[in-house]
């Protein structure tokens, strides 16, 4: 066997699927750290109801909030199975409660109305709002550095098929060889994972809600003690902090399904 292909011994190309998997560890990790930014003071404020339900419990926790709005108002009615059906004339605002209103229709489960298009459209209308204000994060990974990862990897697994063929055409193949070889593949193929997460850009389908960044903790917690000491308690405050189980009509809130 001569030096070069000896230099690529199957165990080197473990060391090396190893290496690129802790870096993608590592790059996740960081990638972890940068959702916890701070906001500028001026960001940190909740517009409405809303900003404070998604960072309290995320979709789910708006859906209910905007549900409980429209019941206040008489918008929607809660039928005898639990289901919410428009009853009045749609909001002029806001999007979700406009959304919410359209899709409860005749009347649906609140968990069925949370999975309407409209409604998805008007809570990622919110998201991109709270991202922009640095509320909440997108857990954008560092894609030049997972694309830069996944090329090592493929590259390494290349390499690693290379000596393989080599081996078989000098009939230097043995099953230590090849077990080795398996194992680097398993590696490389875990590695691999690991870069695409780093480059993948969550969506509806793995994340349900964006995590709240160390500014939206904190206007999440005033907003709580705002809420404990009474202070501008409406139906739908009450909710966003509560679920619809904090509905302040009770005979109301025991009809209605949580999301």
């Amino acid at each position: 066997m001569n030096g070069f292909w000896a230099a690529l011994s199957p165990i080197y190309l473990v060391y090396a699927a190893t290496a690129v998997g802790v870096l993608s560890i590592l790059a996740m990790g960081k990638n972890n750290l940068a959702t916890q930014a701070s906001a500028p003071e001026s960001a940190a404020v909740p517009r409405d109801a809303y900003d404070v339900a998604y960072l309290a419990d995320g979709r789910p926790r708006v859906v209910e909030t905007a549900i409980a709005a429209l019941l206040s108002r008489g918008q929607l009615q809660v039928g005898p199975l639990g289901e919410v059906a428009a009853a009045g004339p749609p909001p002029a605002s806001p999007p979700v409660e406009q959304a919410v209103h359209q899709a409860a229709g005749r009347g649906l489960l609140a968990s069925w109305i949370a999975r309407s298009s409209a409604v998805k459209v008007a809570i990622r209308t919110l998201e991109t709002d709270l991202v922009q204000r640095r509320l909440v994060s997108r857990r954008r990974p560092l894609t030049s550095l997972g694309s830069t990862l996944t090329a090592i990897a493929v590259l390494v697994l290349a390499i690693g098929v290379a000596r393989l063929v080599y081996d078989v055409g000098r009939s230097h193949l043995n099953v230590m060889v090849l077990l080795v070889f398996i194992e680097t593949g398993l590696t490389l193929w875990l590695c691999l994972v690991g870069s695409q997460r780093i480059t993948k850009t969550f969506g509806e389908r793995t994340v349900k809600s964006l995590p709240p960044t160390t500014a939206g903790a904190t206007v999440l917690a005033q907003a709580e003690q705002q809420g404990a000491g009474g202070r501008n308690s409406g139906p739908a405050e009450l909710v966003a902090l509560g679920g619809l189980a904090a509905y302040p009509d009770k005979r109301i809130a025991g009809g209605l399904m949580p999301i």
